[in-house]
């Protein structure tokens, strides 16, 4: 982490927490001194085309979202030609280093992936339906949900992070007749993106029913050792159901997550709302709750989640809400030519090796014990 004093508009920037493909995040402080998060672009892709459409594209349809499940931008602009977004500063960690953490101790509460994926689901559901100025849906795909775009805060919250690669479903059809590019993280694509199809939110289904997955069972589902392997693994979408590696996931969990993980985009939930719903009736069941996050969030970070909570009993409120613990994000997106037509051949792909994650993910990885690493990687 690099810590700096620059400043970017009305913002004073702190300490950079890691530089993803598009671009660094920072935490920084307003002018009233409001701790928040700055992302800025990275100024080796200020002058390309395509990720200044995409910045702010995220910047655009970010700032328009309102849900208590979806992280709060509360600024974007453009400073001397650096573009950045600003947004609240969360307290808590991803849902990749909450597993990582969880590692030694087993699979979570089958409570706390059923919890965690309902809060994801109800995002997912606001951004499928958002609509655009004129009331017209949008249409909106999220296209890379996946464990480090998952925040768990030390109050108990879900939040869905990071729109840099969303789209609405009507440019889908100008990517497929450019031949387009595969973005988001490979291990968590539908197989409908990976074999060059049309694309709609049945995707972001898939990929909610990856995380799912994961979380009740404590492994990776498709990441295999190369990039390739691993869209393999994905095009043939070959799932045991989540009981047979953690016995403690219930039967309607089991159904919920296989259905949520069909091969065929028809045979899955047909919306985020229709798995959202099925997903409430187990929360429910469970007994699992906002309470019972933020235990397992103290239980696993202790000294950082009493400082939180110390500082919420002495801090009065701000106006805009709880801001200010450091919160570490990743972009890891992985971009590759897509073959032009669905029976060609995945050797194509082939020497397109995925990004590597930022330097704090290995580091914190290299401190567990390596047989666990292993296995859960």
């Amino acid at each position: 982490m690099t810590t700096t004093g620059m400043q970017l508009g009305p913002y004073l920037l702190r300490k950079r927490l890691g530089t993803g493909g598009m671009a660094s995040v920072w935490t920084a402080v307003d002018g009233a001194g409001r701790a928040l998060v700055i992302k800025r672009i990275l100024p080796s892709l200020a002058a390309e085309a395509e990720f200044v459409a995409m910045f702010e594209r995220e910047a655009t349809l970010s700032a328009r979202m309102r849900h208590e499940n979806i992280v709060r931008v509360l600024d974007h602009g453009d400073y001397e030609g650096e573009r950045y977004l600003a947004m609240e500063q969360l307290h808590g960690r991803d849902l990749s280093t909450v597993m990582m953490e969880r590692a030694a101790r087993g699979a979570p509460a089958p409570g706390l992936g059923a919890y965690v994926g309902l809060g994801v689901c109800r995002a997912l559901a606001y951004v499928h339906e958002l609509a655009g100025d004129d009331g017209a849906p949008l249409h909106l795909i999220h296209r890379d949900v996946s464990l480090s775009n998952v925040m768990l805060g030390f109050d108990g919250g879900v939040k869905l992070l990071d729109f840099g690669v969303a789209k609405a479903m009507a440019d889908q059809r100008t990517q497929r007749t450019q031949a387009g590019v595969l973005k988001g993280k490979w291990a968590y694509l539908a197989p409908e993106q990976v074999e060059g199809g049309a694309v709609d939110q049945r995707a972001d289904v898939f990929a909610l029913g990856i995380v799912l997955w994961e979380m009740l069972t404590g492994r990776r589902l498709f990441k295999a050792p190369s990039g390739l392997q691993t869209l393999e693994r994905v095009r043939a979408a070959w799932v045991l159901a989540p009981s047979t590696i953690n016995p403690a996931a219930p039967a309607a969990l089991d159904a919920i997550v296989m259905k949520a993980l069909a091969k065929a985009p028809r045979d899955r939930w047909q919306s985020a709302a229709e798995l959202a719903a099925a997903l409430e009736r187990v929360v429910a069941t469970l007994g699992f709750g906002r309470s019972e996050l933020a235990a397992e969030m103290a239980s696993l970070f202790g000294e950082e989640a009493r400082a939180y909570h110390d500082a919420q009993l002495h801090t009065p409120p701000r106006g805009a809400g709880p801001l200010g613990d450091e919160h570490e994000h990743e972009h890891e997106h992985d971009t590759v030519p897509m073959p032009r037509i669905e029976g060609a051949t995945l050797a194509e792909l082939r020497g397109h090796a995925p990004r590597r994650r930022m330097m704090w993910r290995l580091l914190l990885a290299a401190a567990a014990l390596a047989s666990l690493a292993v296995a859960w990687r």
